[in-house]
């Protein structure tokens, strides 16, 4: 009996190269193209430009967040940041202007700053108005908003 060398097959039953190999050319540059998420996240970034103010009217109020999300694209938002100087606890909320869909209530207590964020984030799509609503008493909510829109 003859003792003979089994070679070690890759997945798709091709022998492992030690080396370069014309036929099997390894991949050893990255161009960017659909494959690096924080790239695409840096092209793609969307922000609300300058902090929005809701003032103490004793009555609900919203302010939008950037403009209505332009066609064929889509807004997350993924982080909102929040500041009330009211001398009570508010809930704000983040909603569609149109509809009134309410995709996200944060309770914020007095005096303090709250940032909420998400991987996936809140989508808005076209002609969607992204805004944040409050019943503001005696004080001020400061909103920021930042994300993605393509």
């Amino acid at each position: 009996m003859s003792k003979r060398k089994q070679q070690v097959s890759g997945s798709q039953s091709v022998p492992l190269q030690q080396g370069p190999s014309p036929e099997y050319p390894l991949i050893v540059e990255d161009l960017g193209t659909n494959t690096n998420p924080e790239r695409w996240l840096h092209e793609n970034h969307w922000d609300n430009d300058a902090e929005v103010q809701i003032v103490a009217a004793g009555i609900a109020g919203a302010q939008n967040l950037g403009v209505p999300v332009a066609a064929g694209e889509q807004r997350r938002i993924r982080e909102l940041t929040i500041r009330n100087t009211c001398p009570v606890d508010v809930v704000v909320y983040l909603r569609a202007q149109i509809t009134g869909n309410i995709k996200l209530s944060l309770d914020v207590p007095t005096q303090t700053t709250r940032v909420w964020s998400s991987q996936d984030g809140r989508e808005f799509g076209a002609a969607e108005q992204p805004q944040v609503y409050a019943n503001v008493t005696g004080g001020t909510i400061y909103a920021s908003a930042s994300g993605v829109e393509a």
